[in-house]
């Protein structure tokens, strides 16, 4: 369960330095704080793992490789939605342990709030153009 957030924290990491790298500070700190929120969360799947006697798989998984600039800033709602559906799914699973589903909730406003600051975004980008975006975000 866990994997899957440290994946995505180590994703927003690489995003953040490509976007700094290119000039974007404003949404590099964005992408960045993403990272560090889902390196967190990450932290405490892995620690209810543990109290509910579960070990945790440790995995590594392929260092992914960036080479090519992705539209709109890499603003892509659609993953957004799938990650969605497993923490509702992962709320089932644990309907009858309060705990854990709680921290799951947390996790989905969370990702609610992420999901809605990238609607805002890409309408904004829609209404002023890409370019002027980009500008918006040196």
């Amino acid at each position: 369960m866990a994997q899957g957030w440290f994946g995505n924290s180590q994703q927003h990491s690489i995003h953040a330095e490509i976007i700094r790298q290119k000039g974007y500070g404003k949404l590099a700190a964005k992408m960045q704080a993403e990272a560090e929120d889902e390196w967190k969360e990450a932290q405490r799947v892995n620690a209810r793992l543990l109290e509910l006697g579960c070990t945790p798989k440790v995995a590594i998984a392929p260092f992914p490789r960036v080479c090519r600039h992705q539209g709109n800033a890499g603003l892509r709602p659609r993953r957004r939605h799938k990650g969605m559906a497993g923490l509702n799914a992962a709320l089932v699973e644990f309907a009858d342990d309060y705990i854990t589903r709680r921290m799951i909730e947390e996790f989905i406003v969370d990702e609610q709030e992420h999901t809605n600051w990238l609607a805002e975004h890409l309408s904004l980008i829609e209404e002023i153009g890409y370019q002027n975006y980009l500008i918006q975000q040196l």
